[in-house]
């Protein structure tokens, strides 16, 4: 069975506040490599996984119908709160039993999703469901890279001491298995001949940002949730106040965190595989 880990109301809204949106260039690449011998009619698409709705929404433009799924009632109220596309929809559903009849879909994503998944019951779902010749897209994405000038490595460790050092104990594999390791290892692999698989980290998308933000992220993480349940919410946020008081003093400029903006860069990874 799937992880649960962002199922409260608040981290919900919190998630569809601060993750950012698949980029453009990603998207049309995992629709280039499904029209490359796929010639059927583009009638549905699946995001599984789909938390508070970005990953779902870009889809909407390529299918006839868009299903968002994620195995958190509050994720799928905030996405169908602010879905405005008339193709795509929203259902509380598992990875591993997915609610469509077999031969179906086109197009299965996964984006910053499938490390919580059980990937083999998963992987043969997701078979069951493809048309021949369809496409199942697994991608996610690397710590935020926060950009500010000369002081923009100083900020980044600071990132990464939050993730390595303050919430050590409460990462869970799944996660160090998308930030840290971009799903490299062997579990990962598709069920598909490795000449029906394709790689590539090259994508990335910058996002402006304030600093306010920027701990909001950091906010959304499931580790700092794991975190907040054991050591309660002063607790949690006391190291908020610590990260964000880090990172305006690095920055040395005049203002709050609310109006001190940079850049967030977000590089993803991407890994494909077809159905034969």
């Amino acid at each position: 069975m799937a992880n649960r880990f962002f199922e409260g109301a608040a981290h919900a809204a919190a998630y569809a506040r601060f993750r950012p949106h698949p980029p453009q260039s990603l998207i049309e690449e995992v629709m280039s490599y499904l029209k490359g011998k796929y010639n059927g009619t583009l009638a549905a698409a699946v995001d599984v996984g789909c938390g508070s709705g970005q990953s779902t929404w870009v889809l909407a433009p390529h299918f006839t119908h868009v299903t968002g799924l994620d195995v958190s009632p509050a994720q799928i109220t905030e996405a169908t709160k602010k879905n405005t596309r008339a193709n795509v929809s929203f259902k509380v559903s598992g990875a591993e039993t997915l609610p469509f009849p077999a031969q179906s879909v086109q197009l299965i994503t996964a984006g910053q999703a499938c490390h919580w998944f059980d990937l083999p019951k998963f992987y043969a779902e997701a078979d069951r469901v493809l048309v021949p010749g369809g496409v199942l897209a697994l991608y996610g994405y690397l710590f935020p890279l926060p950009m500010y000038g000369s002081v923009s490595n100083q900020l980044v460790e600071i990132v990464n001491d939050m993730y390595k050092n303050k919430l050590d104990g409460y990462i869970h594999k799944g996660s160090m298995e998308v930030y840290l390791e971009n799903y490299q290892s062997e579990k990962y692999n598709m069920i598909y001949d490795d000449k029906m698989e394709i790689r590539d980290d090259s994508h990335y998308t910058d996002r402006t940002v304030s600093v306010t933000d920027l701990t909001g992220y950091i906010s959304s993480w499931s580790g700092f949730q794991n975190f907040r349940a054991k050591n309660g919410d002063e607790a949690a946020l006391d190291l908020l106040q610590n990260f964000q008081n880090r990172i305006m003093s690095v920055l040395g400029v005049d203002g709050t965190p609310e109006d001190i903006e940079l850049t967030l860069r977000y590089k993803y990874f991407l890994l494909m595989g077809r159905k034969p």
